[in-house]
C-alpha cells in the first residue's frame, strides 16, 4: 500500500510491504524524471524532486504477474510539501516512486515493523 498524509510540521509518505522491507535509496534528483526502464519523461508537479528506489520490490507477484498493489499509481494530495507522488518504475524487482515537492526540504527515512513499512517524512518549508 502507499499512503500520504499531513502532520503538524511535515508531510509523510508510507510504503507498506508484504514480507520484509526491501533495500532502499531515497535522494533528491534533478528533472526531468524518467520512467524506468523506458526512459519516458514524467510530468510531476513540484519544484524539487525525491526518488525512492526499493529493491527487491514490485507492485505485482513476480511468479504470476498478478498485481499486489491495487492503489493509484499517481497521488496528488496537494499537501504543504508533497504535491504529488507517482510510480516511475516497476521493472525487474526494482520499484521507483518520485515525490514532487513544493520546495527542497529536509527529510528523514524510518522503517517500521508489523506491518513492514518504509516511511519518508518531508519537513514543511
Amino acid at each position: 500500500d502507499v499512503r500520504v498524509g499531513e502532520h503538524t510540521s511535515f508531510d509523510r509518505i508510507t510504503f507498506e510491504f508484504d514480507g520484509k522491507i526491501p533495500g532502499y535509496e531515497v535522494r533528491y534528483v534533478e528533472p526531468p524524471i524518467a520512467y524506468d526502464p523506458r526512459g519516458d519523461t514524467m510530468e510531476i508537479a513540484g519544484s524539487a524532486f525525491i526518488v525512492v528506489r526499493m529493491e527487491p520490490a514490485a507492485g505485482y507477484d513476480p511468479n504470476t504477474g498478478t498485481p499486489t498493489y491495487l492503489g493509484p499509481l499517481e497521488l496528488k494530495p496537494g499537501l504543504p510539501e508533497i504535491l504529488e507522488a507517482e510510480r516511475v518504475g516497476d521493472f525487474e524487482a526494482v520499484l521507483n516512486w518520485a515525490l514532487g515537492l513544493s520546495a527542497e526540504a529536509d527529510f528523514r527515512v524510518i522503517t517500521l515493523e508489523d506491518p513492514p513499512r518504509l516511511v519518508i517524512d518531508v519537513a514543511h518549508p
